[in-house]
């Protein structure tokens, strides 16, 4: 990762997973209410809302009016969630996707606190009642009101370390470090099959964590269950094309075997049922 900075402005540049393509991406504040909007190459525009979610299958995608995408932003949107930045610019060149740096939403969060960018995120709004989505026979996501913002996913993965496995994050507890350091992750041996069909060729040891066959990692793990944090890092970037923080919520969350397809409806759910003066979903 590379970059350079103004005080309102910072360009960062890095390989895309997808493409393996080097991407640019300049960030800005915006003016309040404006949300996070993607500026692309071809002057189209793309706002960080559910609306705009076309492609839910091991990332985001992204598009516009135009049909332009834009890929792999829930790392991204996680990271701003974490710094409590609501408004932005962010123009993007060079690939249909932002840079996967190292596989967190760690880099993004070094940039803003290096910028001064950051803002404290407190949970205060309420959540009256209890919302559920079932999106298949073994994964479901759920809200319950609490006194303030927790998460707590459960993986029945067929790796012994994600067997059965469920991690906790209390927003006044636990550091968010452990959230937005942790590494996207995958099975080694689906690589090759992903590459031959033009997906992830912008993938290394830098940027991924391998699940290897003989139930090991290809990196010694940066904090302790790092592949369940990392899908926080996931379920907090999908809610907040929801227009709003999802920190911000007196609630818990329980995801279990979720991910984007299953967050993505929950969130639109989960918003609805916040009272009428908060933004609604679209």
């Amino acid at each position: 990762m590379s970059m350079t900075a103004t005080q309102s402005v910072v360009t960062v540049s890095g390989i895309g997973l997808i493409t393996g393509l080097d991407v640019q991406v300049t960030v800005e504040l915006a003016e309040p209410s404006h949300g996070i909007v993607f500026y692309l190459e071809d002057g189209s525009t793309i706002p960080a809302r559910f609306a705009s979610a076309v492609h839910l299958d091991r990332g985001v995608t992204l598009a516009g009016p135009t049909g332009k995408t834009l890929s792999i932003v829930e790392h991204f949107m996680g990271a701003t969630q974490f710094a409590g930045l609501n408004d932005l610019k962010v123009t993007v060149e060079g690939g249909p996707e932002l840079p996967i740096l190292d596989g967190s939403g760690a880099g993004w969060v070094d940039v803003f606190r290096a910028q001064g960018w950051m803002q404290p995120v407190t949970s205060e709004v309420e959540l009256t009642q209890a919302v559920f989505y079932r999106h298949s026979d073994t994964c479901c996501v759920y809200a319950v009101p609490d006194t303030h913002f927790k998460l707590t996913y459960a993986m029945n993965f067929d790796h012994p370390d994600l067997n059965s496995q469920w991690a906790r994050w209390d927003s006044r507890l636990d550091s968010m470090d452990q959230v937005v350091g942790a590494g996207t992750f995958g099975f080694l041996n689906e690589l090759p099959v992903l590459q031959a069909s033009g997906m992830a060729r912008g993938a290394s040891l830098e940027n991924c964590l391998g699940l290897t066959d003989d139930g090991g990692y290809t990196r010694p793990l940066r904090y302790e269950q790092e592949p369940l944090h990392h899908k926080m890092l996931d379920l907090v970037g999908d809610l907040s094309l929801s227009g709003r923080n999802p920190l911000t919520l007196k609630a818990h969350v329980i995801a279990v075997n979720a991910g984007h397809s299953s967050h993505v409806p929950f969130g639109k759910k989960l918003f609805q049922a916040i009272p009428s003066s908060c933004p609604q979903p679209n």
